[in-house]
């Protein structure tokens, strides 16, 4: 009797590689999500939700300093630079990155509480730096999916991928349930639509 030809299925993808790419794409979508709520404020010609946008700043700032820069750079970026030494210039260069975008967001923050406080002639300086923002990180995290992770893929052997997902987890672990849930609460506020998002309180 005749079989049905079937389709291989996609390897699985190592949980540890899968939780990086989650990181990846929260942030770009709360990137996305301060691009966007500058650009509405800029055609409406109304001032921006500024609590929203240091929300969103907060968020970019908390999340890569403390958990994403530190899976990539203490962990994943070692076993690579092991395995793979050509691949160092590329690693050197991201790791800077990851360095150099603390002082960005510290400049963004401080734009816009100037563009807060002394008004619309601050608007211009804050969409400059954030838009050389955007595109740098983007970027950044294009080269990390484009170049890195599947090198990563290629020279990292179930073993390494095993003591990776074990040491991510732990070291997610160490910032508590509560930090966990914090980020994803604030990542949800962030992206709700803006008919869904929780009115602050007032006392």
């Amino acid at each position: 009797c005749a079989h049905a030809l079937s389709t291989p299925e996609p390897p699985m993808q190592p949980p540890a590689l899968a939780l990086i790419l989650q990181d990846h794409q929260a942030l770009a979508q709360v990137l996305r999500a301060l691009r966007d709520a500058v650009d509405q404020a800029g055609k409406s010609g109304l001032p921006p939700d500024f609590e929203a946008l240091r929300a969103m700043l907060f968020y970019l700032d908390e999340v890569p300093s403390r958990l994403h820069h530190a899976s990539e750079g203490e962990l994943l970026f070692p076993r690579i630079r092991e395995r793979c030494p050509a691949l160092r210039p590329v690693l050197d260069r991201l790791e800077a990155d990851h360095e150099r975008g603390e002082s960005s967001i510290r400049e963004l923050e401080h734009a816009l509480t100037a563009w807060q406080l002394m008004g619309d002639a601050r608007r211009e300086s804050f969409e400059l730096l954030l838009r050389t923002y955007a595109n740098v990180y983007l970027g950044h995290m294009e080269v990390e999916e484009s170049y890195v992770l599947p090198v990563a893929i290629d020279y990292l052997s179930p073993a390494d991928w095993r003591e990776l997902e074990e040491a991510l987890t732990l070291q997610r672990s160490q910032h508590g349930t509560s930090v966990a849930h914090s980020h994803r609460a604030l990542f949800e506020r962030i992206t709700a639509p803006p008919a869904l998002r929780p009115s602050p309180c007032k006392t």
